[in-house]
């Protein structure tokens, strides 16, 4: 597991961040799902035959989901129980549509399976069971769990691979596709939330997910910055993830759990302005053209700074 695949891991582990995001996608941000109402689940499943490098695909081996819950949706009174899976993504998956179709058909299958070892354990008196529940173990009644699997893709490029089985397909037909069942992904990915659509999230995720989205952009990162205050006193777990999703380079002080992220950017701006011109002294002190006052006022750096880069070094 990477660096960033570990970070984002342990960071939507918390079941207020990954409520946050399941609210946000499923119920535009209306706060159905609770903490409390997630569970941790088993997130073993089957092995997949493309992309992961084994060296004998066909093998059946077992991987595991980023993160799988369940939990209980309460709307209108009702609730409503299903599993949600999450996937943290740091770079395009181009195979995703199948990759989260497998993943969501084998908890279907082990629905079915876990269904039909409970009816032979629990022996209902005077139950008639036809041939066809008799085989499958499901009886007529039976009912599945919905599974819905989520995918974070933490980058602030736009996510350019297929969002659905169909746009795998190798033929563009209609009359072939419609016999054809389609699967879609889930995405949540900071390149597509709309400015306004972050009061939709009532964790830090918000703030993770506006800088990521602006990271490329200095005016458009500052602006963000400047204008909401939660940047100034920033936890210290989602200071530490924007920092190695976006690979910024920021510096925190140690022992701070609340971190000024305003602070830190522009401290990482100066010392990249300071490495660059220091790269640039060199380069005009190597060419033995420019007197040691013109590099200073061209670089900015101090004449004292430009004379101890011009002593020879001892070897």
């Amino acid at each position: 597991m990477g660096k960033i695949d570990a970070r984002t891991h342990v960071y939507l582990s918390d079941n207020k961040r990954f409520a946050d995001i399941v609210n946000y996608y499923i119920y535009d941000g209306e706060q159905i799902i609770e903490p409390n109402q997630l569970h941790e689940m088993d997130a073993t499943e089957i092995a997949f035959p493309f992309g992961d490098g084994e060296k004998n695909s066909s093998e059946i081996i077992q991987k595991y989901r980023d993160l799988l819950k369940s939990a209980c949706a309460m709307s209108d009174d009702k609730a409503a129980y299903l599993i949600i899976g999450m996937e943290n993504q740091a770079e395009v998956q181009y195979a995703m549509p199948v990759k989260d179709m497998l993943y969501d058909a084998e908890q279907y299958a082990k629905q079915v399976t876990a269904t039909a070892k409970r009816h032979r354990e629990i022996n209902v008196p005077g139950k008639k069971v036809n041939s066809g529940e008799f085989l499958s173990g499901f009886y007529k009644e039976d009912k599945l769990l919905p599974v819905i699997t989520i995918v974070v893709f933490w980058s602030a490029d736009q996510w350019d691979g297929p969002k659905s089985l169909h746009e795998m397909m190798a033929t563009p037909d209609r009359n072939i596709l419609r016999y054809v069942p389609d699967y879609k992904i889930n995405l949540v990915s900071p390149y597509d939330i709309a400015e306004d659509d972050f009061i939709k999230f009532h964790t830090s995720i918000a703030e993770a997910f506006k800088y990521i989205k602006y990271s490329r952009d200095e005016d458009a990162l500052q602006n963000a910055l400047e204008s909401d205050n939660v940047y100034k006193q920033l936890d210290r777990e989602t200071a530490e993830l924007i920092n190695d999703v976006t690979g910024s380079g920021l510096e925190f002080e140690e022992g701070k759990e609340l971190i000024n992220v305003c602070v830190a950017t522009e401290n990482m701006k100066k010392k990249a302005v300071r490495e660059s011109a220091i790269e640039t002294a060199k380069i005009l002190l190597s060419a033995g053209e420019n007197t040691i006052e013109t590099i200073a006022m061209a670089t900015k750096l101090p004449i004292e700074e430009i004379k101890k880069l011009a002593e020879p070094k001892i070897q």
